[in-house]
């Protein structure tokens, strides 16, 4: 047998089976959209987790079958001695036998997670205790905020934590409403059957559910009303709780005790002005932590690509994401107005996979988010030029 224990057998064993959930999820996913290819490409890899979970299985018989048998044997030599010698006899190590050392197990929060739960190879992280602090925080219901550039995962990431945690996920986008009160509260409804009569929001429901929602607030600093901020304050405290208005007898949703708050926003001179941030009142609400998400290293973003597009070449993947370095290196400098994202990269890899040529891609992908302004064309120019080398 191996080096390891049954232990650390039935945590893969249990890690295998929720890898096959998501990859099933993600099967069902793909066939709602009509997408064959990609239907085929979580097949075969569903299929070559099934082959693992297998292997696992059987490694354990194997395991569990070799400690019975070894304990058989000690336990008849204990009686045979037992009967020619009379009394208990004591247990005895072969001096020529060397000791097994036990291996450390760390047996801390973030120790735990690390060892049963994977980095999803769906979302690359630069540093992977940013992935298992996230997951000590939900533990423990501390709130989160990710800040970071338009494109970068942010809003995939809080999906991809509330499948692991297996939370109920409920978004509400703050950057399509002039009317955040209405989003979060509810609205008055008239029909001449009823008369008038209030709606609660999805977001009180998803406040309410007992199995503890996993609701993320995306793209808080979009809102221009301030109105978000004001009614958010109390949900978000030791409070806990929702005022459906502002009078004194007001009514009030109070939250499960398992409801768990993923926020996002967009931080950068494009967004809010490069002096601004997010107000310290809004900071301190989030306790897990805020993160700061950058764009990843090339070589990462490389290999994100190869995941989420599986049929984009090695070379397409690269090639892609070296143009995105050169623009965000160019934006970083301040000699752009606006970077390319994570997201833009997934685009353009999808179109050639399905047939463009790279160049055409990032043209038709990137050049609208560099339009002719008062017949400025410098970034358009730049960007353009940045393109055509990449067919060199």
């Amino acid at each position: 047998m191996g080096f390891l224990s049954v232990e650390a057998i039935n945590t893969q064993i249990l890690n295998t089976r929720e890898v096959l959930t998501l990859l099933r999820e993600y099967m069902r996913d793909a066939d709602s959209r009509g997408d064959t290819r990609e239907v085929e490409t979580f097949m075969e890899r569903i299929k070559e987790k099934k082959k693992e979970y297998k292997e696992l299985l059987r490694e354990k018989r194997m395991y569990e079958d070799e400690y019975k048998t070894e304990s058989e044997d000690v336990e008849d030599e204990r009686k045979g001695l037992e009967a020619l010698f009379g009394g208990e006899v004591e247990e005895t190590m072969d001096p020529t036998t060397e000791k097994k050392i036990e291996p450390i197990i760390d047996d801390s929060v973030i120790g735990k997670l690390k060892a049963s739960v994977d980095i999803p190879e769906e979302f690359k992280f630069a540093d992977s205790m940013t992935f298992y602090t996230m997951l000590r925080n939900i533990f423990r219901n501390k709130y989160i905020l990710v800040t970071g550039p338009s494109g970068c995962g942010k809003s995939s990431l809080g999906k991809i934590l509330a499948d692991i945690t297996a939370k109920p996920f409920h978004q509400f986008n703050f950057g399509d409403t002039m009317n955040p009160a209405a989003k979060l509260l509810g609205d008055t409804k008239y029909n001449q059957e009823d008369g008038t009569w209030f709606k609660p929001s999805r977001f009180v429901s998803a406040l309410q559910d007992n199995s503890g929602s996993f609701v993320m607030l995306d793209e808080v600093t979009r809102d221009r009303t301030g109105d978000l901020g004001n009614i958010l304050m109390p949900v978000l405290d030791g409070q806990r709780y929702l005022a459906l208005d502002e009078s004194d007898d007001a009514d009030v949703v109070t939250l499960d005790k398992n409801v768990f708050f993923f926020a996002t926003a967009n931080i950068g001179r494009e967004y809010l002005g490069a002096a601004n941030d997010l107000d310290r009142a809004w900071k301190d609400r989030f306790t897990g932590g805020i993160y700061e998400l950058d764009y990843l290293p090339q070589k990462k973003e490389q290999e994100l690509l190869s995941v989420r597009v599986p049929h984009v070449s090695e070379d397409d993947a690269r090639r892609i994401t070296e143009f995105a370095k050169k623009i965000r290196d160019l934006y970083k400098a301040e000699e752009l107005n606006v970077a390319v994202s994570t997201r833009m990269c997934l685009a353009v890899a999808e179109l050639v996979v399905d047939g463009m040529n790279l160049l055409d891609a990032l043209k038709h992908t990137v050049l609208p988010f560099y339009p002719i302004t008062a017949g400025d064309d410098t970034d358009r120019v730049k960007v353009i030029q940045a393109i055509q080398s990449m067919g060199e």
